[in-house]
């Protein structure tokens, strides 16, 4: 089976069919690198990278730790994921959180729970007055729908407390 020009599994065939061993040799690498590239893709879209998962969830907060967001980087258009604000302010009294930026252009609010005692538009964003515990905690769970494409940057902010900037990219 072998000779002096090495194995003959890899010399350039006319019978039965013509082959082309060196091009074959090409193609064979340039699908172990297609498969490669697939079972990548598929690892990152498990942990989170066209939604919900490690490499998606985001915990941010503004400098001084009176304002938190919990969200999700990545979403899919059409698709819902949860995102909740926390405030930390004056024990048993409202405390406003103001939306802005790119957020309600990209973003539908599904639902907002606890429901905020007072709600206004403001520019291209929205206000919201929001009832603190005992202890000088707020926090708003929001369900957000993607309707938008590509890269949206939004900010929360409190008065009196250094706001949190973030980004959201919604994929098709």
């Amino acid at each position: 089976m072998n000779d002096e020009s090495g194995h003959t599994d890899y010399r350039n065939r006319d019978y039965p069919v013509r082959e082309d061993m060196a091009y074959q040799v090409k193609v064979w690498r340039f699908e172990r690198w297609g498969w490669y590239t697939l079972v990548l893709l598929v690892v990152l879209a498990l942990l989170g990278l066209f939604s919900r998962g490690p490499l998606s969830t985001r915990d941010v907060q503004g400098g001084d730790g009176k304002v938190r967001v919990q969200y999700e980087l990545f979403h899919r258009n059409g698709s819902t994921n949860p995102m909740q604000l926390s405030v930390i302010g004056t024990p048993d009294a409202m405390v406003e959180l103001e939306l802005s930026g790119a957020m309600l252009d990209g973003f539908s609010i599904e639902s907002l729970q606890p429901e905020p005692i007072r709600a206004v538009s403001a520019g291209e964003g929205m206000k919201l007055w929001v009832q603190t515990d005992a202890q000088g905690r707020a926090n708003l769970h929001l369900t957000l729908r993607g309707d938008g494409l590509g890269l949206f940057h939004s900010r929360i902010a409190s008065p009196g407390a250094t706001a949190v900037d973030f980004d959201q990219f919604i994929f098709p």
